[in-house]
């Protein structure tokens, strides 16, 4: 299930004829923990299925066998579907067990893992401090959280649903816990001074700098089998009717004597990446698409990725004198 931290930060500005002061204010709930429930498995159809597909069968018995990522309309009606642990995914990779092993990605004969004449595996996959086991009986799967399916062998099988064959394919696993971070390393920065003749930058220290620098950065990893999303709220700088213009969906440098606010990140560490408009060398700050997403991981590897964030504040000859101010909201969703 998706979970939300929302991080806010307060930016209050004072300009007294081109005189700005920002102060971000953050409050960074702890991660929330949820446990996993217990592996259950069933042939139903790809339609009606709403958990994991670990493979596909052309029919409940007798039948070969698919990679889930294929989509032969003749396997549809006969998926093996997963259900019941928090961040179960078919990956062969990170924490997982081979559940078959195919002779090909579709129409395929099938052995069981310990075997070495086929390439090609139908895998559970849980997220890093889960487990997951399958293991092969005759007549049930006790001891095991759930039936998978059956065959007819140990290779060059034909398979079917959990009643077509004694030989039984079992599998358990355990989700672990879910776990999300976010942090951020400076709840209070500023601009300093604004002129029309220069650009200034937001700096940890609130007094700001004439060269683009990091204000402050953004740590996040999750477990979660999707990863996460990192979106920014809020509005542009504003004070009574008065505002500095937002840049808006487009990267955009910097432009002396234009009234511009917006930001831009990079990213480090892990597999979290910037995405469009705040990830080239320029600024943006799309109001218009808030929430706005500025980042994401594509898994849960629990590998944090480290977000550096400028930002930038322009005004121009007309900007009226006014203390400004401005709320922004960072929230990270996780894809459990």
């Amino acid at each position: 299930m998706a979970q939300l931290l929302p991080l806010h930060f307060n930016v209050t500005q004072r300009k007294i004829v081109c005189f700005l002061v920002a102060a971000f204010f953050l409050v960074l709930p702890v991660a929330r923990v949820a446990y996993a429930g217990t592996l259950s498995c069933s042939v139903t159809t790809a339609a009606a299925c709403t958990g994991t597909v670990i493979w596909r069968m052309s029919a409940s018995t007798n039948a070969h066998a698919e990679l889930p990522d294929q989509s032969t309309a003749a396997y549809a009606n006969n998926v093996v579907c997963c259900t019941g642990v928090t961040g179960l995914g078919n990956l062969c990779s990170g924490t997982f067990a081979t559940a078959l092993k195919l002779s090909g990605a579709t129409n395929a004969h099938v052995e069981q893992n310990t075997q070495v004449n086929y390439v090609n595996n139908a895998c559970l996959s849980v997220p890093s401090g889960g487990s997951v086991s399958v293991g092969y009986q005759a007549a049930n799967c006790f001891g095991f959280d759930t039936t998978l399916g059956s065959m007819t062998g140990v290779t060059n099988a034909h398979v079917g649903d959990g009643s077509a064959y004694t030989t039984k394919i079992c599998a358990t696993a355990s989700g672990g816990s879910q776990s999300l971070t976010f942090s951020i390393s400076d709840n209070s920065i500023g601009f300093g001074t604004l002129s029309a003749s220069a650009a200034r930058y937001a700096t940890g220290d609130t007094a700001g700098s004439a060269t683009e620098v990091e204000a402050h950065t953004i740590t996040a990893s999750t477990n979660a089998s999707n990863g996460y999303s990192i979106t920014i709220n809020g509005n542009t700088l504003t004070a009574n009717t008065q505002t500095i213009t937002a840049i808006g969906s487009s990267n955009t440098s910097p432009s002396i004597g234009t009234e511009q606010f917006g930001l831009r990140a990079t990213a480090s560490g892990g597999n979290g990446s910037v995405v469009t408009p705040y990830a080239a060398s320029g600024f943006a700050f799309d109001t218009a698409a808030f929430p706005d997403q500025i980042a994401f991981d594509p898994d849960g590897d629990n590998v944090s990725t480290t977000y550096s964030v400028r930002y930038l504040g322009n005004i121009s000859a007309n900007t009226e004198a006014e203390s400004y101010g401005a709320t922004l909201t960072y929230v990270i969703t996780a894809g459990f």
